[in-house]
């Protein structure tokens, strides 16, 4: 509903009291929200309340307002409304008694005793002047979430690495596990309770499909509540998510307020209850990030995953008995949900993208290959947690198996479209005039590929060098590396094996030229790359720190604002040996600049280049292969669509890491052929020098003299 007719819907409202059947649903839920936040604000900016407070105060008018709702009928007059001639002091005299009346005496095992709404008469009549109108119910499938995102996402961020999951990742995974009635459900970081409310609402849909009896539903729909299970680590959230979840279904589900990854500290009552080998499914988004590790000696040593692995060449990766120092919580909430799994229960977790391709974590897929089968992975886009984070992240499906298979197909799909862009304003498909498309109703399509996923994934086909998918299936012995990334394998591997197939070109990896003395490594096998000088020695003197924004159009810009002095340039000019014919190439930092490459000339050599570039040296060899083909070669499409398939995202940084060993270049057979296309190129580095040259010698002498 648009601002415009809900002013005219208050207007005919005000001389006469407001029943439930008046209540209007909103299409846009989260902008009241953000109009009563702001309001809020406006008037508590100046006082010492923190936004914490602030936001569990508006959660408890929330509920007064949710639970009003609900418990009245179509044409029962409404409590959460402000009565002719009421102003504000007597509003909230009546608002705070609805509270101790309906809410805290009916959920008295939930809140505090004697707990109120501790907003001024003045901010609740704001809040009811807001939300009076609107029916919560019939506006969102979620609607704390929608609250949350507004009131308390950048507070569970900064304290916690913690993110609200979007309504339809929530939808897709709980779809795709598909639950079965009877089951029992966990989120071992439950937050507000959204995978539960999901669950919740596909069984009660599952139950209608199969019940009519509206007796026997009763309770069996009170028996899907007693099957959902919670555990966070936040008072606040696991206090809503019980009251939110005992609101909509009439019984109370099993929330408890505990840390998920100490199991031995829980209270005796989740001990009971919260148990390995207890629960058929598991849905979570953990908090995960680098700033929040675990790194407390008890707690490490309760996971396989909390010691330290080592990748040994004859046998692979092997946990060792010494505990890491520390471990980041995603990965130890991997292990933890596999051990509340039963035998043969299936998980469900959003995990940074980092943990499917990085090397160093390869000793989890290890891990969880030998505790069942990997079921799927999906990438999702950029975008998936915007505006909150732009943190990459994916989904791993998992079911639990005491006797793991050894061949078996995984599900891959590729996400680039989340419903919505980088602010969170929802995105729609789009005809070729620019106009939104609409479906067989009439209705705009939000341009959202997870709403038609899991059909695909029912019909999912093998992976093929000859079809273009966004989803596939391959078999776990064919899976490169354990790089469980589905970009990793579309698109770049088709177009390789046709050159395969080519009889003017060898396909030859970097590691395979290093190999054969073409490019140079260091003694560990590595492209040398760059350092760190730090910012302190910054404008020191004139020689530029090179970094990755200034490389470009295969030459470094020299006007770097990162100058510094020759002493400094002295301490790294040796180990970084910068050469004529030397290639600095792009490993880390923003996506689009993986890849970018830059050629070292004569003009080019008293630099320092940063730690995100690599640099290649080639070596004389007696194959042709000299800088400039190796140059033209690099800047290939099929080389750059390589390295933007093995670019993976840490975090919020893309790396193409030691992948680089993995590039296959297509290097022409025929000598002549490298010969030709190395005086090609080598002409025009050549004119880009005497250009560069001509620039620099410009002033206004070269006009008359």
């Amino acid at each position: 509903m648009n601002r415009k007719s809900l002013e005219i819907t208050r207007d005919s409202q005000k001389s006469r009291l407001l029943k439930k059947k008046d209540l209007i649903s909103s299409t846009n839920l989260k902008e009241i929200f953000r109009n009563l936040n702001n309001h809020l604000y406006s008037k508590l900016k100046n006082t010492d309340t923190d936004t914490r407070t602030r936001s569990k105060q508006i959660v408890n008018l929330l509920f007064c307002k949710l639970i009003d709702e609900m418990s009245k009928n179509r044409d029962d007059i409404l409590d959460f409304q402000i009565k002719p001639e009421e102003n504000p002091h007597k509003l909230s005299e009546r608002i705070q008694q609805f509270f101790q009346d309906k809410v805290l005496k009916k959920y008295d095992g939930i809140f505090r005793e004697n707990e109120s709404i501790h907003l001024t008469p003045d901010l609740i009549y704001v809040g009811v002047e807001q939300l009076q109108h609107i029916s919560l119910i019939n506006s969102s499938n979620d609607i704390f979430k929608d609250a949350f995102e507004i009131f308390v996402s950048k507070i569970l961020k900064d304290e916690g690495g913690q993110f609200f999951t979007p309504s339809n990742i929530v939808s897709f995974m709980v779809e795709y596990l598909n639950p079965s009635l009877g089951s029992k459900i966990l989120d071992p970081a439950c937050g507000h309770g959204g995978f539960l409310l999901a669950a919740r609402d596909l069984l009660e849909k599952k139950l209608k499909d199969i019940n009519k009896k509206a007796t026997k539903q009763k309770s069996q729909y009170h028996n899907i509540i007693s099957n959902l299970y919670g555990v966070d680590k936040d008072l606040f959230l696991t206090k809503i998510a019980s009251l939110y979840l005992e609101i909509l279904g009439g019984e109370k589900p099993q929330i408890f307020c505990e840390d998920s990854l100490d199991p031995n500290g829980y209270h005796p009552d989740a001990k009971m209850i919260i148990k390995n080998n207890a629960f058929d499914y598991i849905l979570t988004n953990p908090p995960f990030g680098s700033k929040i590790p675990v790194d407390t000696k008890d707690i490490l040593k309760y996971y396989e995953l909390g010691h330290i692995w080592k990748n040994y060449t004859s046998s692979g990766w092997k946990r060792t008995k010494k505990l890491t120092k520390q471990q980041p919580p995603q990965i130890l909430f991997i292990e933890r949900c596999i051990q509340l799994l039963k035998d043969g229960g299936k998980l469900g977790i959003v995990l940074p993208e980092g943990i499917f391709g990085n090397p160093s974590d390869r000793y989890i897929w290890k891990y969880l290959k030998s505790k069942g089968k990997i079921l799927a992975i999906v990438s999702l886009g950029q975008n998936a947690f915007q505006p909150y984070t732009c943190n990459k992240t994916s989904i791993l499906f998992f079911q639990k198996l005491s006797k793991p298979p050894k061949d078996y197909y995984v599900d891959f799909a590729l996400v680039e479209n989340v419903g919505h862009d980088k602010d969170g304003k929802v995105i729609y498909k789009l005809n070729k005039d620019g106009t939104p498309k609409r479906d067989s109703e009439g209705q705009i399509i939000v341009n959202d590929d997870l709403d038609t996923l899991n059909r695909k994934l029912s019909k999912v086909k093998e992976f093929s060098y000859l079809e273009e998918q966004d989803v596939f299936k391959m078999k776990i012995a064919k899976i490169h590396n354990n790089i469980f990334i589905p970009n990793y394998y579309l698109g770049i591997e088709k177009r390789l094996e046709k050159l395969a197939s080519d009889e003017n070109y060898d396909l030859r990896t970097i590691q395979e030229l290093v190999d054969d003395g073409i490019i140079y490594a260091n003694r560990n096998g590595y492209i040398p790359r760059g350092d760190e000088i730090g910012s302190k020695v910054y404008g020191l003197g004139d020689i530029p720190f090179i970094r990755t924004s200034e490389i470009s159009d295969w030459q470094v810009n020299l006007d770097s604002n990162k100058k510094t002095s020759e002493e400094v340039y002295k301490q790294y000019n040796h180990k970084q040996n910068i050469e004529v014919g030397d290639i600095l190439l792009v490993k880390d930092g923003g996506p689009n600049l993986i890849g970018r490459t830059a050629f070292i000339t004569e003009l080019d050599t008293r630099i320092i280049i940063q730690s995100h570039i690599y640099q290649i040296k080639t070596l004389g060899n007696e194959d042709a292969i000299d800088p400039y083909l190796l140059l033209f070669l690099m800047n290939l499409d099929i080389v750059q669509e390589q390295i933007k398939s093995v670019t993976f995202i840490q975090g919020t940084i893309a790396t193409i890491g030691s992948r680089i060993m993995e590039l296959k270049l297509p290097i022409p057979r025929k000598k002549s052929k490298r010969e030709e296309i190395s005086n090609t190129i080598k002409e025009i580095i050549q004119q880009k020098v005497k250009l560069r040259k001509k620039i620099t010698s410009l002033s206004l002498n070269s006009f008359f003299s």
